[in-house]
């Protein structure tokens, strides 16, 4: 009864440890999916930036540095 105790024991360890996960088909729907959103939420972004949408967000020119002293 110790051996069989110990041996499912070693099993339930080892079969712990080894991961399972997605096959090749799915992780690349996945990585797909993801770079379809990415891509969406990118094409959001822009044009709320172009129309202005966004407040505080304006298209300007970058500030200058005022901290420098004109010679």
């Amino acid at each position: 009864m110790n051996k069989l105790f110990i041996s499912l024991s070693v099993l339930l360890i080892a079969l712990s440890f080894s991961n399972c996960g997605p096959a090749a088909e799915d992780r690349y729907k996945m990585k797909e999916n993801a770079q379809r959103v990415s891509d969406s939420i990118g094409k959001v972004i822009d044009a709320a930036l172009a129309q202005g949408a966004i407040p505080g967000t304006t298209t300007t020119a970058a500030p200058t540095d005022t901290t420098k002293k004109a010679q």
